[in-house]
């Protein structure tokens, strides 16, 4: 019985703080496809897209299998199950740890829109005149926004794609791509 406390705990409390990301996500996601239905002009990173949509079925797959062996677990108590249901709760748990660390940062560059010389990047909006700089880093791994506010500057970082660097360039704003 050891065995299975730990795991479960963590991971309900991973799965419970996955549900709130996935709802707010959802959230902006809806709010940019009604920005996009406006026939607004937007980029769109299918190789991200298909990424995160991917994992968040396997996480869904991965989620009923742990919620089905952890109430199996609970009925039977086998050390057979108990076994199996601790070693796909630790392998849920590292899926859940990668989904908030690295898939979020990942999902701020599915979409780059424009409306009324407005930039959107996910969860944020900006006046093409707050923007002082676009620029990539060294390795062409990251797409850098320098955006002016109130308090300073602020660093927007998506992934950097060729089609992002030329409707970026389309849009006439002061880039320095290397």
């Amino acid at each position: 019985m050891k065995i299975i406390i730990f795991p479960l705990v963590t991971t309900l409390f991973l799965m419970s703080y996955w549900g709130f990301l996935i709802s707010k996500d959802y959230k902006i996601f809806n709010q940019i496809k009604k920005l996009i239905d406006q026939e607004n002009k937007y980029y769109k990173n299918k190789k991200i897209f298909n990424l995160c949509l991917s994992y968040f079925i396997l996480l869904l797959a991965m989620s009923i299998a742990f919620i089905v062996l952890t109430i199996v677990c609970l009925i039977v108590m086998s050390n057979q199950i108990i076994l199996v249901q601790s070693i796909i709760s630790i392998i849920y748990m590292l899926m859940l740890i990668a989904w908030i660390s690295l898939i979020q940062n990942k999902i701020k560059s599915i979409y780059i829109l424009v409306k009324n010389s407005k930039l959107v990047i996910w969860n944020r909006v900006f006046n093409f005149e707050e923007i002082e700089l676009i620029k990539n880093d060294v390795n062409r791994k990251k797409i850098i926004f320098k955006v002016k506010e109130a308090e300073g500057y602020d660093f927007i970082k998506v992934s950097y794609h060729w089609e992002l660097k030329d409707f970026l360039a389309e849009l006439k704003i002061k880039t320095e791509f290397i």
